[in-house]
């Protein structure tokens, strides 16, 4: 096991005889998760298990090391502990007494769906499985490690959302993806821009596959679903989810990226189906792709579109049309131009000015510095079709792709070191700045660069580029570790306020205290005030409960 002393359990790096990280910051005497495996289990003689990055119904995921293949990888563990248990001597997973049918049965499913992924290597656009086995009374899977953001950080990070030329190219390959995977029977019921995945070279991949029973609310499973992306019929008891599930969680995404917000979660649209949706956004679709969407969001799954080829087909049908600004009266046409029938059951879209929601995806930041560093070393990671943003004006383009050049070409400006926000921002207009427009490309730490100020340009000062075209950044999001506040006397939402604004995601406990009001904080847990730790990383608020003896006991 000495062999693997070097790796570091959070991001697979080699750290010599570092005691901390310099890629992550995590320290080598961390605690692993709650009844996981411990850090360094080799499993198969060959993988070697790292830290927790999900728990869900279905059970654990870790990042791991295949020593064979010399690489990281993503290792899923069948752990349902509504149905199981961790011997604590040996590690086995136990059966609870009276749950072996469902274990059994969970079991099986979690086999045969690994092991159908598995046999489609050639279906591009997803997680490949590279190896299914079984070991300590379970079975387990390991899919490939991408490098990667989130959708959902993606499509914050570049502008609060993306146009439609850029979410076509992006989804498109997955929902061909999904064709071929319905078309062998594999659903994934999990769809959501936290399940989209956007690689290093600006792809987009679908993860996050898991057995069905956790991907409904009925089941003795604890639930893994996404409010705003999972259809109704995952919450409703007797309902079989299958490829209409899919297409609506698919189109939700689609509409995610497209306006920067959540639709509503589908138990509130049962009363109220609208989903809202900015005039500004609306003029840039094309009239078939309003349709495509409507139908495939329908509540009500017998009205919805019912396969992805059927998407498919709808979403393809270019008719070169813009939608109209106001739909308040009107049917959504069909691809062909049509107008249908209102639906009685559940209106069709209701457009209104929308501001976006910010949902910061935490976690999915340090899952990107991690693998960027340990692959690339702070290499620069380029998302292509980011939204683009002129140098010269506020009119950035909607659309989000890259406007054509206007012929000629240029010397590249130099970039590095400006503060992005201001470089972009309309007050910054000057005279050559409509010569060129800048591309968010991703955001990385840096403990060199001031945050919001450019690490890297493509392509380099100086360089010739052709006018019009578009300058590819990289801007920092200031050091990666970072120091937490003193919160001690703070109330609860002073201090949460401190530790967000630090960068890092807090969560409350609490103690009886005798020196710190009741609803104040007393600290933190497990480490203290000045202590240095990730980005994103979540930290415990302790909160005072007042002295013991006050405490009531009725």
């Amino acid at each position: 096991m000495a062999a693997f002393d070097n790796l570091c359990m959070n991001c697979m790096a080699d750290i010599g005889e570092n005691t901390k990280c310099p890629y992550c910051g995590f320290q080598k005497n961390k605690r692993q998760t709650e009844n996981a495996l411990p850090f360094r289990s080799l499993l198969k003689g060959r993988y070697v298990a790292g830290r927790v990055k999900k728990i869900n119904g279905e059970g654990f995921t870790y990042i791991a090391y295949d020593t064979e293949r010399d690489v990281p990888v993503e290792l899923h563990e069948f752990f349902p502990q509504s149905l199981s248990y961790r011997d604590g001597e040996t590690g086995d997973i136990r059966i609870t007494g009276g749950k072996e049918v469902e274990f059994d049965r969970c079991f099986t499913k979690f086999i045969n769906n690994a092991n159908k992924i598995n046999k489609l290597q050639d279906v591009e656009a997803i997680t490949h499985v590279t190896d299914v086995f079984e070991a300590n009374h379970t079975a387990y899977a390991a899919f490939e490690w991408v490098e990667h953001v989130t959708l959902r950080y993606f499509t914050e990070h570049s502008g609060g959302k993306l146009g439609w030329n850029a979410v076509r190219r992006l989804f498109m390959p997955v929902l061909s993806a999904l064709c071929l995977l319905h078309g062998h029977g594999i659903s994934h019921l999990g769809i959501s821009p936290d399940t989209l995945f956007i690689t290093g070279d600006g792809q987009m991949v679908l993860s996050g596959f898991a057995i069905d029973s956790v991907r409904c609310a009925q089941p003795q499973s604890a639930p893994d679903l996404v409010p705003g992306f999972a259809a109704i019929e995952q919450y409703v008891a007797g309902s079989t989810p299958g490829e209409p599930t899919d297409v609506y969680s698919f189109a939700a995404s689609m509409l995610f990226a497209l306006t920067g917000r959540p639709p509503a979660d589908s138990k509130k649209r049962r009363a109220n189906s609208r989903l809202p949706i900015s005039n500004s956004v609306l003029r840039t679709l094309p009239e078939n792709a309003v349709t495509a969407l409507a139908d495939a969001l329908q509540v009500s799954p017998e009205n919805r579109t019912q396969t992805f080829v059927r998407l498919k087909t709808e979403l393809l049908a270019e008719t070169g049309k813009k939608a109209p600004e106001s739909r308040r009266d009107a049917g959504v046409p069909t691809a062909k131009g049509q107008k249908r029938k209102r639906r009685k059951e559940v209106p069709n879209f209701v457009w209104v000015l929308s501001s976006c929601i910010i949902m910061l995806a935490v976690f999915a930041v340090i899952g990107f510095f991690w693998a960027a560093n340990y692959h690339n070393g702070a290499q620069e990671q380029r998302q292509s079709d980011a939204e683009v943003v002129s140098a010269a004006a506020s009119s950035a383009t909607a659309s989000g792709g890259l406007t054509a050049a206007s012929g000629g070409t240029i010397s590249a400006p130099d970039l590095v070191g400006q503060n992005y926000n201001k470089l972009v921002s309309p007050s910054s207009a000057s005279s050559g700045a409509a010569d060129y427009q800048v591309l968010l490309s991703s955001k990385q730490f840096s403990d060199t660069m001031p945050e919001g100020c450019i690490i890297s340009q493509d392509p380099l000062p100086n360089s010739e580029m052709s006018k019009g075209t578009a300058v590819v950044v990289v801007v920092s999001e200031g050091a990666a570790v970072r120091t937490l506040p003193a919160v001690t006397g703070k109330t609860l939402s002073e201090a949460s306020a401190l530790v967000t604004a630090e960068g890092f995601v807090p969560t409350k406990d609490e103690e009886y205290s005798e020196t710190v009001p009741k609803g104040y904080a007393v600290g933190y847990k497990d480490v203290k005030e000045g202590d240095e730790k990730p980005y994103g990383s979540q930290v415990v608020i302790v909160v005072s409960k007042g002295p013991a003896e006050t405490e009531s006991t009725g």
